[in-house]
């Protein structure tokens, strides 16, 4: 008896090794083709024009990367038309970035988006972007130190993430900010002129469509207001007439500018009176003052402290202006529509609501500035 049910357990240990064997699938590196990066644009017929970067694994390879393009109605369509043109078989596990064209993007990017978020096969932590230009255009052109278009976008963008000159543009987070009716999403917004590929700013979304563009100078007055500082940086101008006798500007010089590192922040956004829809915005900032463009003594504390005071004017008109500009746009990409409705519950905000209520809005900002010597810390 003994006997038998040993037998019976090596038979069902050697059935579940079998099936196990079955159902695996080998994947060979060299006869896949890997997208890296993916491109969409519109094409005649309400068609989609699909491009896709592929990393060669062939060693004997002359070139580090291939590009397949073909048009379809939808992004499986595209996934399909391309792997029939493939000697490969393609697949989506290590695609690093997608670049919207700014047409396409106008009209919405919600069926596009929504597609990759339930594909098992693309992972969430991949980069969204838009094109000034065709997707096409931008992937399929040969750059000189360029090899591979898709890893050199992957990086470009995560290296102005890092640096903290640009927003987040992972796909969760869009889609997250896509489907809030109190934030709008924000995404990397590239240009490309001759043989160089240009990191512009930020593309600023009203729900899935694209509205307007913000230069990358200006991202900073976004991040100041949504996100925290850790180790930014920044170049601030003020009046020259504001220094008073302690500068000596150069003649017709129309600003000072002020350049600071190792930059901190922390923000504070307060509904302050949920009728008149008023909020108030409270910015602690610090960093080192790295170069001015006036000599001034920085050994007076008298000055640091003027520097300290014309800084924060300074910024809070910059912010002001950046919040005006996106109430013109009614666009709500810092999250004022969050704040509303985790202060003033039982709202039922909505999307459309919000977008009535938010160019209404009144909102003011103070600031404070502190300038830190070499080895202080805030």
């Amino acid at each position: 008896m003994k006997l038998k049910r040993t037998a019976m357990t090596a038979a069902m240990l050697l059935l579940a090794a079998s099936v196990a064997a079955g159902c695996l699938q080998t994947r060979v590196l060299e006869r896949l083709g890997m997208v890296i990066a993916a491109g969409y644009d519109e094409a005649p017929g309400d068609k989609i024009l699909g491009t896709s970067v592929l990393y060669e694994m062939d060693p004997g390879a002359k070139e580090r990367s291939n590009v397949i393009t073909s048009t379809a109605f939808t992004s499986k369509g595209l996934r399909y038309s391309n792997n029939a043109e493939s000697r490969k078989k393609l697949t989506s596990g290590q695609l690093r970035v997608v670049v919207y064209h700014e047409d396409l993007a106008r009209k919405g990017l919600t069926q596009l988006v929504d597609t990759m978020m339930r594909d098992p096969e693309i992972g969430t932590g991949i980069y969204l972007a838009v094109s000034k230009g065709r997707a096409f255009d931008l992937m399929t052109r040969r750059y000189p130190e360029i090899s591979n278009i898709g890893e050199y976008l992957f990086q470009s963008i995560r290296q102005n993430v890092e640096s903290e000159e640009m927003i987040s543009p992972i796909l969760h987070e869009f889609i997250r900010d896509l489907y809030s009716p109190g934030k709008d999403p924000v995404l990397p917004y590239i240009v490309q002129k001759n043989n160089e590929i240009i990191l512009y700013g930020a593309a600023l979304f009203r729900g899935d469509q694209m509205v307007g563009t913000l230069p990358l100078r200006k991202i900073f007055y976004l991040r100041l207001l949504r996100d925290r500082f850790r180790s930014g940086m920044t170049e601030i101008g003020i009046s020259p007439e504001s220094l008073g006798s302690i500068g000596s500007p150069s003649k017709g010089q129309k600003q000072v500018y002020l350049v600071f590192d190792s930059v901190k922040s922390e923000s504070r956004i307060r509904l302050t009176d949920a009728k008149k829809l008023a909020f108030t915005v409270q910015v602690h900032m610090s960093g080192r003052l790295q170069e001015i463009s006036s000599p001034v003594n920085l050994r007076n504390r008298q000055v640091i402290e003027l520097l300290e005071r014309e800084a924060s004017k300074a910024v809070q008109a910059n912010a002001m202006a950046f919040i005006e500009k996106t109430q013109r746009l009614n666009v709500d990409p810092v999250g004022f529509g969050e704040k509303y409705r985790a202060q003033h519950r039982g709202t039922g905000l909505t999307l459309n609501k919000w977008k009535q209520l938010y160019p209404k809005a009144k909102v003011s900002v103070e600031v404070s500035t502190k300038i830190l010597r070499t080895g202080q810390t805030d």
